[in-house]
């Protein structure tokens, strides 16, 4: 449920086990803060990263053919040419509508789970949780909705 920015970004040293841990300086709305960000991986996603392992470059998981990452472009071209209907830009949106209509999920866990921020910065001091196991079943069940078999990592370029 990430921004595409940070999973182009994604670099192998982030990831440990079932967690990948970004950076908070480099997540938008977060300027200032120092606070990472953990994003529980479910094991669709382990696999995914198993497989983009041996393809990482510079240390980038999601490496450019050329240089540097792929594009924000780069999967919204493959999905048309594949005749599929849906985009990229709509996943976290369609994540959240997921997360409202079929699950039980407190507001604040859905939110912490789009990497935003909840509450006032005086509930914030006091709230400290990242709603982490919350947020490691709900993107277990996000990835079992959305994966009717094992992904596979599709070389682009």
């Amino acid at each position: 449920a990430v921004r595409s920015k940070s999973i182009r970004f994604m670099h192998v040293d982030q990831i440990e086990g079932d967690i990948w841990t970004i950076k908070g300086e480099t997540l938008k709305g977060r300027k200032g803060q120092t606070a990472d960000f953990r994003v529980p991986l479910s094991p669709q996603a382990q696999e995914i990263i198993e497989q983009a392992r041996p393809m990482a470059r510079d240390g980038y998981l999601f490496p450019s053919p050329q240089r540097g990452v792929i594009s924000d472009a780069t999967m919204a071209r493959l999905m048309e040419r594949r005749g599929m209907t849906e985009r990229p830009h709509g996943f976290r949106s369609s994540f959240r509508d997921w997360v409202a209509e079929k699950t039980n999920t407190p507001h604040d866990v859905a939110e912490t789970a789009l990497g935003h921020s909840v509450g006032g910065a005086v509930e914030r001091a006091y709230k400290r949780t990242d709603h982490f196991e919350q947020r490691k079943t709900l993107m277990r069940r996000w990835a079992d909705y959305t994966t009717a078999q094992t992904a596979k990592i599709v070389r682009i370029g």
